[in-house]
């Protein structure tokens, strides 16, 4: 089910949102002229994945610093404490459109 979750253009300014949609909080971001949807909790520890820092299509937890593409999902870097690198799942990705100035998400 496709779900309009905001305007291109606050999009575009804030480059990343968490946007909760029937319970279930998003995180929407802005890279290369494309929206992308993820899920906001950090598949290693359930950190906010939008409190963290979003730079080069890639989001970093804020918690034990775990990057992932927002593109695929994939772990571009693992989970860290000190210098142990630790078991970090893919996160969660959901299909997202730019359709008319508006941002949808596939559920």
């Amino acid at each position: 089910m496709k779900r309009l979750v905001c305007e291109l253009e606050r999009l575009e300014n804030a480059r990343k949102l968490r946007i909760e949609i029937e319970g279930k909080p998003l995180l929407v971001t802005y890279f290369d002229g494309a929206a992308y949807a993820m899920s906001d909790i950090c598949p290693h520890m359930g950190g906010r994945l939008s409190d963290g820092t979003f730079e080069n299509g890639r989001i970093v937890c804020p918690v034990h610093h775990a990057t992932f593409d927002v593109k695929t999902g994939e772990v571009n870097e693992r989970a860290k404490i000190l210098f142990l690198k630790l078991p970090t799942a893919k996160a969660k990705v959901l299909p997202a459109t730019i359709e008319g100035g508006k941002v949808f998400v596939e559920l």
